[in-house]
């Protein structure tokens, strides 16, 4: 499914193996390296169908552990190379920062467990996984949509209110609740999906896990349904977490969310 030379119009996968803030479970930074190895031997049947074109692999990004100013820099630089459409395969969250300072957009879509909307954290670190969104956002002003939070400290949730964001939370919105979502937004649009949206029992290999989160099933339809309807420029895929994956159960469900993307990419 994965091929080395680019053609126009080919779907890009790239790894950001970045592990520098991560405060809970490590592990992150060995997750393109596990998803190459079993790409090849699972089907690639999607919600929509079997994925008729392959993946185009750019490799991994050269990062120095431990530098996350430096390694978000180094993101950007990658990517202000790499035309869209791509997948980025994280790592930890923090890297989505460097693709929306590249790309630019209009509107951010954010599936995950958190917010990472945090001022700090931890506290007098002002860059981390936890944090990301905030500085972005102080950056650039774009307009967000949050799908799936479920775990956030009341600072995040005020921050997003005031900044005007479209929030669904939990696991339980529906179909229709999402149309609603996707319909105050226009323009170019970034999606970053966090594991950790899904549930620990369907997905336990994630730096930080947290009850209550949606079924594999429900946010392969929220993805195509979000691909179809807001068409993003990028894709990113991040927190995945090997080390504490079980029997490959995540890493499968990983799989299967690239092989959506690029389908619909």
């Amino acid at each position: 499914m994965l091929k080395s030379v680019c053609r126009e119009g080919d779907v890009k996968l790239f790894g950001a193996p970045m592990e520098d803030t991560v405060s809970f479970r490590p592990g992150t930074r060995f997750a393109p390296q596990k998803i190459r190895s079993i790409l090849p031997y699972l089907e690639y049947t999607t919600v929509l169908g079997n994925v008729a074109k392959p993946l185009c692999d750019l490799g991994d990004v050269e990062l120095l552990h431990g530098a996350p100013g430096e390694n978000v820099s180094r993101i950007e630089a990658f990517i202000r190379k790499t035309t869209p459409p791509f997948i980025m395969l994280g790592g930890e969250h923090t890297a989505t920062l460097a693709a929306l300072r590249a790309l630019r957009p209009d509107v951010y879509v954010h599936i995950d467990a958190h917010f990472d909307l945090r001022d700090e954290w931890p506290p007098g670190q002002k860059l981390s996984h936890a944090t990301f969104a905030r500085r972005a956002h102080e950056e650039m002003g774009f307009y967000a949509l949050y799908i799936g939070v479920r775990a956030y400290d009341d600072e995040e949730y005020k921050y997003a209110k005031e900044a005007g964001f479209y929030v669904v939370e939990g696991s339980d919105f529906t179909r229709s609740e999402v149309a609603d979502a996707v319909a105050t937004a226009s323009g170019r649009v970034y999606l970053s999906l966090d594991i950790d949206v899904l549930d620990p029992s369907e997905a336990p290999g994630v730096g930080t896990p947290e009850a209550g989160g949606l079924s594999f099933r429900k946010l392969e339809l929220l993805l195509a349904d979000l691909l179809l309807s807001l068409k993003p420029v990028a894709v990113d895929v991040m927190e995945y977490s090997p080390p504490f994956d079980v029997s490959d159960i995540t890493a499968a469900k990983v799989v299967r969310i690239l092989m959506l993307v690029s389908s619909l990419l």
